[in-house]
């Protein structure tokens, strides 16, 4: 019996970020947030499972050990125990672009949502629960918790729950409560995601950060279906601000921004001076990302393009989905 799959997702922009994790284990973060998946990116990944002599991962055609295959065992051994397969796993991943060429993109979500998905159709669990992206955001948050979100896609709202049942992933609104235009723009960061996170309770701000992001995500959940970009984007600007604040404070006081990162956020701010409805978002580190309204995007990708960036152009993405070998 063929137990082999593939499903294809796409990578997150963080609208209200999570930051740090109260259960490293289950990956349970700290407070509920909320993220858009890039349409125009995307991570292609087939799961076998079969007599094979080990466990293998492949990443645009090279073998990886160490913590990348960790991480990924972490989906499929979750796999493993609701379905009670003992066989070992091939897994084959591909990206839109090469792993370790650009950082920032968020291609850990998108990883993470298809490994789950398509591990979870090929060990059959979906005759047992059903089409049940919910239950599959919660397989994808053991390599990474954005995961969780790149499987449900569109706009969604990832509920951090205290236990490894309700902290799950869920879509709320798609591009007819929202239509935005992204553009992406990746730079290298001096730190790790990782790196990040496991600081964040030594900033004194923390516990501040906590009670604003519980106020903002149910405002920023409200502003995206309601269809209102300017709150949307002044509520997504000043969470990420937020952000990194509480890593500049955190032990190690890292500035992720770089020269390149208050340049774009210099020519955002004067666009809005000139009531261009522009703004930025960043997540850990110095890529960021610039959110408008589609009828904008075509003068602000070519404006940043003239700067000389590398810039990413994306619509609104779906969820994780399976496809045809």
């Amino acid at each position: 019996m063929v137990m082999k799959s593939t499903a294809i997702a796409h990578p997150m922009q963080g609208l209200l970020k999570y930051h740090g994790l109260k259960d490293w284990d289950l990956r349970i973060p700290y407070h509920d947030s909320i993220s858009v998946t890039l349409d125009s990116l995307w991570t292609k990944t087939s799961v076998e499972f079969g007599n094979f002599e080990n466990d293998e991962i492949f990443i645009d055609g090279k073998q990886y050990d160490g913590s990348v295959r960790d991480r990924a065992l972490d989906i499929i051994n979750t796999i493993r125990d609701l379905s009670q397969i003992e066989d070992n796993v091939k897994i084959f991943s591909s990206n839109s672009i090469k792993l370790g060429e650009v950082k920032g993109l968020g291609f850990s979500s998108s990883g993470g949502a298809a490994l789950a998905t398509a591990g979870f159709k090929a060990a059959k669990l979906d005759e047992e629960y059903g089409w049940d992206l919910k239950k599959i955001s919660t397989i994808a948050r053991r390599l990474a918790g954005s995961a969780s979100r790149s499987v449900t896609g569109f706009y969604s709202r990832w509920y951090a729950g205290t236990d490894d049942e309700s902290s799950y992933s869920q879509n709320f609104a798609d591009s007819k409560n929202l239509d935005i235009s992204m553009i992406a723009i990746p730079f290298q960061s001096t730190i790790t995601t990782e790196e990040a996170h496991k600081e964040v309770e030594t900033s004194q701000f923390f516990d501040s950060r906590l009670v604003s992001a519980n106020k903002r995500v149910g405002e920023l959940e409200n502003a995206i279906i309601d269809g209102n970009f300017d709150k949307f984007g002044k509520l997504v600007e000043l969470d990420s601000l937020e952000l990194h604040s509480i890593t500049m404070t955190g032990i190690s006081r890292h500035v992720l921004f770089n020269e390149n990162t208050i340049k774009i956020i210099k020519y955002v701010k004067q666009k809005q001076q000139e009531n261009i409805p522009v703004y930025f978002s960043m997540q850990t580190g110095p890529s960021i990302f610039i959110n408008t309204l589609p009828e904008h995007a075509d003068d602000i990708f070519s404006d940043l393009s003239g700067f000389g960036f590398n810039c990413i152009r994306s619509k609104i993405g779906g969820p994780a989905t399976i496809v045809n070998d």
